[in-house]
């Protein structure tokens, strides 16, 4: 053999082993990814009440409460979604909103904690909202 070959099989030897590594950092990268994505699933479905999507649906509100006084109310008692009062055409407060949770558990220490909880001289009402209705909100 020629060296002129001997440089060519070496080159296709490296070739092939360069090849190889990247097909195994790439399965690696792949399991890395997996398990990763089954940490998440295994943590949002965990056993513990934690159960997500959850909503606090409040009455008797002070018409004076805003979405961002709301959502400071709640924050303390989880992670949570958003914050809404309902308003009416005309800006008015309807004296009523929702809170939505990550979490179940969260929810229900809010309403154990916010239910009969005055705000501005109004005792506030709490409930945790049937998760199996499917309906607009505090339709009249």
């Amino acid at each position: 053999m020629s060296k002129k070959e001997d440089i060519i099989e070496i080159n296709l030897e490296e070739k092939i082993q360069q090849d190889k590594r990247n097909k195994q950092n790439m399965k690696k990268g792949y399991q890395e990814k997996r398990q990763k994505l089954q940490a998440f699933t295994n943590d949002r479905h965990r056993n513990d009440n934690r159960n997500p999507g959850a909503i606090v649906d409040i009455t008797n509100l002070h018409y004076s409460v805003t979405n961002d006084e709301l959502k400071e109310l709640a924050q303390q008692f989880g992670k949570i979604r958003r914050a809404q009062v309902e308003w009416d055409k005309m800006g008015r407060s309807l004296e009523q909103g929702y809170i939505e949770f990550f979490y179940v558990s969260d929810a229900k220490k809010a309403v154990e904690s916010l239910n009969n909880t005055t705000i501005e001289s109004l005792p506030m009402k709490a409930q945790l909202r049937d998760s199996t209705i499917r309906r607009s909100m505090f339709k009249r």
